[in-house]
């Protein structure tokens, strides 16, 4: 399977390699992406987009890795601002996919702006 970087800066796998920027790539093992995936700053740099995997097992996504997950519903994206478990880059990328380029940079703005888009018509 092969794990991809769109970000410009390299990103080094938790007790593993670095991948090299601007869609830099690295082939890996199943077995090697089975422990790094549930990383919450995998998952978060999944989340946003800045990681992609491809190859059999990936499941980068909620949706099985096949690029069409929905975008969460605002209440959805506010419950994860309260979870203890939900890395802030992760709840930030979800907002932006509800907010788009007007998402705030703190939370307790973003968690206003998710408030407000909520009671919309």
């Amino acid at each position: 399977m092969t794990i991809t970087n769109n970000r410009p800066g390299g990103f080094g796998l938790p007790g593993g390699p670095v991948i090299a920027g601007n869609g830099g790539s690295l082939e890996v093992e199943q077995k090697d992406w089975d422990g790094v995936k549930d990383s919450p700053v995998v998952k978060a740099w999944l989340d946003a987009n800045h990681l992609s995997v491809s190859g059999a097992k990936a499941e980068n996504k909620k949706d099985g890795g096949n690029g069409t997950e929905e975008p969460k519903a605002a209440l959805e994206v506010l419950a994860m601002a309260t979870g203890t478990d939900v890395p802030f880059m992760a709840f930030k990328a979800a907002a932006t996919k509800l907010l788009g380029d007007k998402t705030p940079a703190k939370k307790d703005e973003i968690i206003a702006a998710l408030e407000e888009l909520a009671t919309q018509p």
